[in-house]
């Protein structure tokens, strides 16, 4: 993507889970968020196992690569500094481009080799011109202050919603904004599942704004807490919801409640980063759904 990089739309489009029993609707979509102005996306060679990244290979026969800023992860297992130049080249042979912007470890227990280490050769991508931007995703702070320390990163891709607010409350975000580090939020809706809860004082707004409990949070998120997003949709609706979220502005004692709001739920969750057999940062906005 050669635009400014502030005309990033804070609402990215996210692909884990994507639809790919009806993969002319999901492409439909995906052209349609496009079309929307919607222009960051990131993917993993895991989602569906390696389905969705040879389904972005028709989307991106669509698309010029250019208007898609496209974040790419590293997977498990990082055993030896050559398998990072051998996962991103996967990428690039089955998605058909020839470079990604931001190329981010997953998790970093995936890598077996020290993360410095990891990211030094990451680094070299950049310089043959395969990659665009380092980043970074679910790491411990301490990890990311590491990482930042002899790398610039462009983003930072973690857990954050009403309801798991992990991040915000050890300074991670806080840390982002003041090092340029753009962090954007997976499950910030938590699928529906915030909804599900049908809190009173979000009901309440709903009703208050007119809007979706969905439309009040990524309001929220993007307009109140200055945080980008990613978003995963199959469906135009709910997309055209998605984006005239942003539309309308929520007062000041309303967004004052949201950034008050804790879930002692998932605040006495201790987090696995050695994935361990506990609840690793990845899967803690997964506990306690609601079916």
């Amino acid at each position: 993507m050669d635009r400014n990089l502030n005309e990033i739309n804070p609402i990215g489009i996210g692909t884990y889970k994507l639809d790919l029993e009806n993969k002319d609707k999901t492409l439909k979509a995906l052209l349609y968020s496009v079309e929307k102005g919607q222009n960051f996306m990131s993917t993993s060679l895991i989602y569906d196992n390696y389905n969705v990244v040879n389904f972005l290979y028709e989307f991106f026969r669509k698309v010029n690569k250019d208007k898609i800023f496209l974040t790419c992860h590293l997977e498990a297992y990082i055993e030896k500094k050559e398998d990072i130049e051998k996962q991103l080249d996967e990428y690039l042979k089955r998605i058909g481009i020839e470079y990604v912007d931001s190329l981010q470890v997953h998790t970093s227990y995936v890598s077996k080799i020290p993360l410095i280490d990891t990211y030094n050769e990451m680094d070299k991508l950049v310089k043959k011109g395969k990659v665009k931007y380092l980043s970074a995703s679910n790491t411990s702070f301490e990890e990311l202050k590491e990482i930042q320390k002899y790398f610039k990163l462009f983003s930072y891709e973690g857990v954050y919603n009403l309801e798991c607010k992990y991040y915000e409350n050890i300074g991670l975000i806080d840390y982002c904004k003041e090092n340029d580090i753009k962090f954007v939020c997976y499950q910030a809706l938590r699928r529906n599942n915030i909804a599900k809860m049908k809190y009173p004082f979000l009901v309440k707004m709903a009703n208050k704004y007119n809007k979706t409990q969905n439309q009040i949070l990524l309001n929220w998120i993007v307009n109140n807490k200055g945080l980008n997003t990613i978003i995963k949709s199959n469906n135009i609706k709910n997309i055209d919801n998605n984006l005239e979220s942003l539309n309308f502005k929520i007062e000041d004692k309303d967004a004052e409640i949201l950034n008050k709001f804790q879930d002692d739920r998932f605040n006495k969750i201790e987090i696995d980063w050695k994935n361990q057999g506990g609840i690793t940062i990845d899967k803690l906005a997964s506990q306690f759904i609601i079916e």
